[in-house]
């Protein structure tokens, strides 16, 4: 499968992880919308969140670059802590009771997520050497 393709089913999987509550539940790419709508810290959450993932989205449009491993190490960082998040509710508020659609639908995005890391990792080696030649 092509990088190209790799970065922008990662972006979709993060989008599609499916989460419930007590009062609410639904998709990540909702809360992201409805996250622009609320206080100023959502906003700021939902804001850094959504210029990740149109990052990720462009470097999947444009060449390698050097600096797309940097890019997707620090934001997949930064994605992990609304996942992380949900994860310590549901353990310690659910008491592990709930919440089995959110697992489900968060291992396609972990495997991808790896697996984009492997390739952008593997292509970087091969742009260092590349340089070397020169």
């Amino acid at each position: 499968m092509s990088l190209k393709i790799l970065k922008i089913l990662t972006v979709i999987s993060f989008l599609l992880i499916t989460w419930s509550g007590p009062h609410i539940g639904g998709p990540f790419g909702l809360y992201l919308i409805l996250g622009l709508l609320g206080n100023i810290s959502s906003i700021i959450q939902a804001g850094v969140i959504l210029v990740i993932l149109i990052l990720f989205l462009y470097s999947s449009y444009k060449s390698f670059h050097k600096y797309d491993l940097y890019l997707f190490l620090v934001g997949g960082v930064i994605l992990m802590i609304p996942i992380c998040s949900h994860i310590n509710t549901v353990f310690t508020h659910y008491k592990n009771k709930g919440d089995n659609v959110f697992f489900l639908t968060l291992i396609p995005f972990l495997l991808l997520y790896g697996i984009t890391l492997l390739k952008i990792y593997k292509q970087k080696m091969k742009f260092n050497s590349n340089d070397n030649k020169i």
